[in-house]
C-alpha cells in the first residue's frame, strides 16, 4: 500500500462472510451470491480512482435505515445509514436524516453534480471521529443520537456530516498532489461548515463559526507553535492534521471569498472543481483559477496568507477631536517579528461606527506595522467597530471606552460586535463591566455569544464574576450553552457554584450538559459531592457521557481515594471503549497531585497500558506518560514507537524527545547560578594570586 494521496486506483472489492452480515464497501453494489453454507459474497465496484486512505470496507450485524434517493439531476443517489445493534434505525435517522437536504444543498452551493453512486454512512464502536471513505462514511457510534442527545448535540452531528460531505468534492474527487497541499481538502471541508450554518441558519451563525475557528487556531499558534499553511517541514503526514491546517485555512478562504466577493468566489469554485475533476492539484492550481475569474493578481495573498506563518495581531486606540470634526484610530500590528519571519500584513478592513442614530463606514487599507488613519466624524460615536463581520483573520486589542462597550453589548449589529465587548469589558475586572455582562446574558438571542459570555466570566476570577456565574447556572435553558457555563464553573471553588450544579443535576438536564456538571463539582476539591461523583462514575449510560464527566470529576477531586476505581475503569475490560480512555486521561491528570507512591502505581498502571489492543487507550497512555515527566517510561515509549506504522509511533517518539530535554534541563545549573558561580570563581582565583604576590 502507497499511502499518498496522488497515488490512487479503481476498486473491485469482493467479501465473503456469514450470511446473516450485511457487507459494505466503496462504489456500487455489482451483486450477492449466497452459498448455502451460511456464507455469502458480495461484489462492489467503484470506477473513479480512489486513493488508499479512503478505501472502506466494513461487514457485521448492522441495523440499517434507508434515507431514500437524492435526485442531483444527472443520476438517482441512494442514501441508506448503518449501525450495530446497540442503536435503532430511529438513531440513525435522527442522526443524519438530513443528509439528503445537505446534498441538494451542497450540489446547488458548488454548482456541480454529486460525483459518486451512492452516500452511505455507517457507525461502529472504536471508528474514532469520522472519515469520508468514498462513497461509504465511517462514523464513530458516539455520534449515534438518541433523543436527548440530539438536543445537545445535532447541531456537532451536522458539522461533521456536511463537512465529510465537502470532501466528496474536496479530497476525493480532486486530489491534493501532496501532503504539503492537504489544505485543499481539509481547509475546504471545514469551511463549508461555515458556509452550511450561514446559509441554512443565518449570517450571524456563520460569523460566528469563524470566530470559533479563528479561536481555535490562534490557542496552537500562539500557545504551541506557528507554521505557513502550506509547508513541507512535517515528520509524518498526520503532523499537518492540526489547527492551522482545519479552522486556520478555513478562516484563511473565508478572507479570499470576502476579498473577491460571492458572485465571483463561488464561480471561480465550481470551475476549479470541474477543471480539475478527477485529478490532482496544488495550491497554484487553485490560485490560478481564482485569478483567472478575479482579472486580478493573488500572488500577494497567497503568499502571506498561506506561505508565510502568523497572523494579524492588532492593538487599536482610538479618539475623537471635537475641535477638528474628527476621529482617530492609532494601529499597530504586534505580531511583527522578521527572525521567525512573520511580517506586517496586508489587508483591507471595515471600521463602522454610530452617531447621533446614524451609521457611518469606512475602508482602510492596512500594510505596514503601524498607522494612523483620521476619519472625518463631525460628532462623538456612540459605538465604533472594528470589522463587524469578520472579513480579516485577526486578534484584536481595542478598549475605545467602557460606556461604548457596554452599549455595544447590547446593541452591536452582530455577533462579532458583542463578543469583542464581552471580552473587553471582562478583561477589564472592573465591577460595573462584569454586571453589564450578567445583565446583558439574559436579553441575548445568540447562543454563541452566550457562551463567550460564560466563557469570560470563568476567566475574571472576580466576586461578581462568581455570583454572576451561578446565576447563569440557574437560568441558563438552551442545551447548546447549559454545558459551557459547567465549564466556566471549573474555574471557581465556591459554595453557591456548588450548589447551583446541584439544583440543576436534580432538575434533570442533557448528556453533555451532565457530564461538564460533574467535572465543574469536582473542581470543588475537598468540597465535592464525592460519593456522588463516585455512583455517577459506576453508571454506563448512553455512550458513556456521563461516566466520563464523572471519572473526570473524580480526577479533578484530587483525592487519592479515586486511584482504585480509576485504575479498574481504565483496565481492559473495566468500563467500555467509550470510557476507557478518558479513565486513562483522568489517571494522569490525578497522578500530578498524589504522594509519589500512589504517583508510582499510576505511572506503572499506564506502562502497562501501552500494550492495550485499543489504541485510543494505548495513545491516551503516551500522553499521559508525557503529562506526568516519566522519565522512567522513556524505554516503555520507546518499545511502543518501534511496534506502530510511522504515524503512529510519532506522538510516543515526541514525548520520548519531550521528557529525555527535561531530563537533560533538570541536570543543568541554571544561567544564572551558573553566572554567579563563575563571577565567585574569579573573585578566589583573584584572591589567590593577591596572596601568592
Amino acid at each position: 500500500c502507497v499511502d499518498l494521496p496522488n497515488v490512487r486506483t479503481t476498486l473491485d472489492i469482493r467479501l465473503r462472510a456469514e450470511e446473516r452480515f450485511t457487507i459494505l464497501a466503496n462504489g456500487y453494489l455489482v451483486g450477492e451470491e449466497a452459498h448455502g453454507d451460511g456464507t455469502k459474497s458480495v461484489h462492489w465496484h467503484l470506477d473513479q480512482r480512489c486513493p488508499s486512505y479512503l478505501i472502506c470496507f466494513a461487514a457485521g450485524e448492522f441495523v440499517r435505515a434507508d434515507d431514500g434517493e437524492f435526485d442531483d439531476g444527472e443520476k438517482r443517489i441512494p442514501l441508506a445509514y448503518f449501525c450495530s445493534p446497540q442503536h435503532t434505525a430511529g438513531d440513525m435517522l435522527r442522526s443524519f436524516g438530513r443528509t439528503g437536504a445537505m446534498l441538494a444543498w451542497m450540489t446547488a452551493k458548488l454548482g456541480r453534480p454529486f460525483p459518486y453512486p451512492k452516500y452511505f454512512q455507517w457507525t461502529a464502536p472504536g471508528v474514532s471521529g469520522a472519515m469520508e471513505n468514498i462513497s461509504l462514511v465511517s462514523w464513530d457510534e458516539r455520534f449515534a443520537l438518541d433523543e436527548k442527545l440530539a438536543a445537545e448535540w445535532t447541531w456537532l452531528v451536522d458539522a461533521v456530516n456536511v463537512h465529510e460531505m465537502a470532501h466528496s468534492y474536496f479530497g476525493d474527487a480532486v486530489v491534493c498532489r501532496d501532503f504539503a497541499h492537504a489544505w485543499l481538502k481539509e481547509s475546504w471541508a471545514t469551511y463549508i461548515e461555515q458556509v452550511y450554518r450561514e446559509d441554512t441558519v443565518s449570517a450571524d451563525e456563520g460569523r460566528f463559526v469563524f470566530y470559533e475557528h479563528a479561536e481555535r487556531y490562534f490557542n496552537e499558534a500562539d500557545n504551541h507553535y506557528k507554521r505557513p499553511i502550506v509547508t513541507r517541514h512535517f515528520q509524518s503526514s498526520w503532523d499537518m492534521y492540526d489547527a492551522h491546517l482545519y479552522p486556520g485555512g478555513a478562516c484563511r478562504l473565508h478572507m479570499l471569498r470576502s476579498e473577491l466577493g460571492d458572485e465571483t468566489f463561488w464561480a471561480a469554485v465550481s470551475d476549479y472543481l470541474h477543471r480539475f475533476d478527477g485529478k490532482v492539484v496544488e495550491t497554484d492550481d487553485f490560485r490560478l483559477v481564482m485569478e483567472k475569474h478575479s482579472g486580478r493578481s493573488l500572488g500577494r495573498f497567497f503568499d502571506q496568507w498561506f506561505h508565510q506563518p502568523g497572523y494579524p495581531d492588532l492593538a487599536l486606540s482610538f479618539t475623537h477631536e471635537e475641535a477638528d470634526a474628527i476621529g482617530v484610530l492609532a494601529l499597530e500590528q504586534k505580531q511583527v517579528d522578521r527572525n521567525a519571519g512573520i511580517p506586517a500584513f496586508a489587508f483591507d478592513v471595515e471600521v463602522r461606527w454610530r452617531a447621533g442614530g446614524e451609521w457611518h463606514s469606512q475602508q482602510l487599507h492596512v500594510d505596514q506595522a503601524h498607522h494612523t488613519f483620521v476619519m472625518p466624524m463631525p460628532a462623538a460615536p456612540e459605538m465604533i467597530l472594528f470589522d463587524p463581520d469578520g472579513d480579516v483573520l485577526h486578534k484584536l486589542s481595542f478598549n475605545p471606552g467602557d460606556d461604548l462597550l457596554r452599549r455595544q453589548l447590547v446593541e452591536g449589529p452582530t455577533v462579532l460586535a458583542r463578543i469583542h465587548a464581552v471580552k473587553e469589558l471582562a478583561a477589564s475586572g472592573r465591577r460595573p463591566n462584569i454586571g453589564a455582562i450578567v445583565d446583558a446574558h439574559g436579553a441575548e438571542t445568540h447562543w454563541g455569544v452566550r457562551c463567550v459570555m460564560a466563557e469570560a466570566l470563568g476567566k475574571s476570577n472576580s466576586a461578581a464574576a462568581v455570583a454572576g456565574l451561578a446565576l447563569l447556572i440557574a437560568v441558563e435553558r438552551d442545551p447548546l450553552v447549559l454545558p459551557v457555563v459547567f465549564e466556566a464553573a471549573e474555574a471557581y471553588r465556591d459554595e453557591a457554584i456548588r450548589r447551583a450544579i446541584l439544583q440543576r443535576l436534580d432538575e434533570g438536564i442533557g448528556y453533555v450538559a451532565t457530564q461538564t456538571a460533574y467535572v465543574a463539582l469536582g473542581a470543588q476539591r475537598e468540597d465535592a459531592p464525592y460519593e456522588l461523583l463516585l455512583a455517577a462514575a459506576e453508571r454506563p449510560g448512553f455512550n458513556g457521557i456521563e461516566q466520563v464527566g464523572a471519572i473526570r470529576g473524580l480526577a479533578a477531586t484530587r483525592r487519592s481515594e479515586a486511584l482504585p476505581v480509576l485504575l479498574r475503569l481504565a483496565r481492559y475490560g473495566g468500563s467500555s471503549y467509550y470510557v476507557r480512555p478518558a479513565a486513562v486521561r483522568a489517571l494522569a491528570a490525578l497522578g500530578a497531585h498524589v504522594e509519589t507512591r500512589e504517583r508510582t502505581q499510576i505511572v506503572e498502571a499506564l506502562v502497562e497500558l501501552l500494550r492495550d489492543p485499543v489504541y485510543q487507550v494505548a495513545i491516551s497512555a503516551v500522553i499521559g506518560l508525557e503529562t506526568l515527566e516519566a522519565d522512567s517510561a522513556i524505554a516503555a515509549l520507546e518499545a511502543y514507537a518501534r511496534g506502530k506504522v510511522r504515524q503512529e509511533a510519532v506522538v510516543a517518539r515526541r514525548a520520548v524527545d519531550r521528557l529525555r530535554k527535561k531530563g537533560e534541563r533538570a541536570g543543568q545549573i541554571p544561567q544564572k547560578e551558573l553566572e554567579d558561580l563563575r563571577n565567585q570563581v574569579r573573585r578566589l582565583e583573584g584572591e589567590v594570586a593577591r596572596m601568592k604576590v
